[in-house]
């Protein structure tokens, strides 16, 4: 599940994977048989069942019930065969869990949300189902109530405050390195194209020729600007930046292959592009979310 969530777009079609709602409380009352003077019935409203509970705070399982059937519905939009999707309980289940650490990191953080900010959501989302019977019906489609709902949006408003601070810290600039590198499948050949660029063969020429990346073969190997954290190799990364400019790479192995990597510039702060600071700022989201679950205490009843 992604933490940070469009309302107004979920509104317009898909149910949000987030609310709120209690289970019946039943009573028992001490019954008076006779006519003498009784004490005061004592009323004992049995504990709400839960599906799990996050650092104390429990989820109940009507709740848990609701979201499960917010994604079945979800998916039955989409046109997708329930009975395909493994257990997706599970996955509800999780995704709820989650949801919850972030939303109580955020508030350890100081992070706050005004009922301003839910109600000025509700209005948009009022006026994007054409009113107040429509967002009503949607409601009722969905599975909430509106107080249920406003709950559910104050949740996710406090979970992206907290995803926004993160992403925030991500630098506008690092250092990096302009590199190119050549990808194949055996570590002969990549000797043999090392011998041959060490004895002055033309890098670009022999990534066109023979390397195994089509995404970059065409240009030479050309990898572009890039700080760390980016590439899907690490070890290419890595390698990348221990080299000086102008240096080649030893025979570098990774999951796809055997690379062989070329430093062409290098700087100590470069602007980030558009893409890497998202890709930084998604992945610092990610990290920041997997401390604070690794260190929660979650108990699953179900």
């Amino acid at each position: 599940m992604s933490l940070q969530k469009t309302f107004l777009a979920l509104l317009l079609g898909i149910p949000l994977l987030a609310a709120c709602s209690w289970g019946d409380l039943q009573s028992v009352i001490a019954p008076a048989p006779t006519d003498t003077p009784t004490a005061t019935p004592t009323f004992t409203p049995t504990p709400v069942p839960l599906a799990a509970r996050v650092n104390g705070e429990g989820i109940p399982l009507s709740e848990f019930e609701k979201e499960t059937a917010r994604y079945e519905l979800a998916q039955n939009r989409l046109g997708r065969d329930l009975s395909a999707l493994g257990d997706y309980r599970r996955f509800v289940l999780q995704s709820m869990i989650e949801e919850r650490v972030a939303a109580q990191a955020a508030s350890a953080m100081g992070r706050a949300i005004l009922d301003e900010q839910v109600d000025a959501v509700i209005a948009d989302a009022r006026q994007a189902r054409g009113g107040a019977s429509g967002l009503e019906s949607w409601l009722k489609e969905n599975f909430y109530t509106l107080d249920e709902f406003r709950e559910a949006v104050r949740r996710q408003l406090l979970v992206q405050s907290a995803t926004d601070a993160v992403a925030a810290q991500v630098p506008l600039t690092a250092e990096q390195v302009h590199a190119r590198h050549i990808l194949v499948g055996n570590l002969e050949l990549a000797n043999a194209l090392r011998e041959q660029i060490l004895a002055g063969k033309n890098f670009g020429e022999l990534a066109l020729t023979f390397s195994q990346d089509y995404s970059t073969n065409a240009s030479g190997g050309d990898l572009g600007w890039f700080p760390r954290g980016i590439l899907t190799a690490a070890e290419v990364e890595e390698a990348a930046f221990s080299l000086a400019e102008g240096e080649t790479s030893p025979v570098v192995q990774s999951r796809l292959g055997y690379h062989l990597i070329q430093v062409l510039e290098r700087d100590a702060a470069r602007p980030l592009s558009a893409s890497s600071l998202e890709t930084l700022r998604r992945r610092a989201v990610e990290g920041w979310l997997a401390q604070q679950m690794q260190t929660a205490q979650v108990e699953i009843f179900i």
